[in-house]
């Protein structure tokens, strides 16, 4: 009996620990993007997650409004590698430190495809006045964390960020494009290639 009333808080404590870990990273991200510092940014961004999982988020937005995705059957499978050769010069445009501390402090990035924006604030700070509101607005996997943001904006306007735990640190991975910006930028690719 005594093992478990000792096993319990430790186990709470743990639980609160992990909870709270990520935020630790999305601070560290904040700060950076603050500072505007590329190098730190480099330490905090898997860029190469983030390509990917940009990229696939287009190309499939992309097919969704060609009508293409209906027609694949067992081609499905090499859409990824054959999209990607289209949607990766713009994605690398995008994708780097400078563009990616404009993109995450609201400004707009000028590309081949159109101006992208996101509308967003400071990244969130956990502090126990906000607690609340961001735990409700993120979601927790084993090694994952996401947050919508921003944490009080609509639904269709919020974009997510996506961390994973990686050598023992919350890294960016990936980042859910509000479904606006994604048709914007499907449509604009469309256009250059129908």
């Amino acid at each position: 009996m005594k093992r478990f009333f000792f096993a319990l808080p430790l186990f709470v404590v743990l639980l609160i620990g992990y909870w709270a870990w990520p935020f630790f990273g999305l601070r560290a991200l904040a700060a950076a993007l603050q500072t505007h510092n590329a190098a730190a940014l480099n330490e905090l961004v898997d860029f190469e997650y983030l390509r990917r999982y940009l990229t696939a988020q287009i190309i499939a937005t992309y097919l969704h409004i060609t009508g293409r995705d209906n027609k694949l059957g067992p081609f499905r499978a090499l859409v990824p590698a054959v999209g990607a050769s289209i949607v990766d010069p713009w994605v690398s445009q995008i994708i780097n430190p400078e563009n990616l501390i404009e993109l995450l402090q609201g400004g707009t990035i000028q590309s081949e495809l159109g101006s992208i924006s996101i509308k967003t604030r400071e990244l969130p700070n956990f502090t126990l006045s906000n607690a609340w509101k961001v735990w409700i607005s993120s979601y927790y996997g084993l090694g994952s964390f996401s947050i919508s943001l921003p944490t009080d904006g609509e639904a269709v306007e919020q974009f997510r960020l996506r961390m994973q735990l990686l050598d023992w640190h919350w890294k960016l991975t990936g980042i859910d494009l509000p479904e606006r910006l994604r048709d914007q930028v499907a449509r604009e690719l469309a256009k250059k290639h129908p």
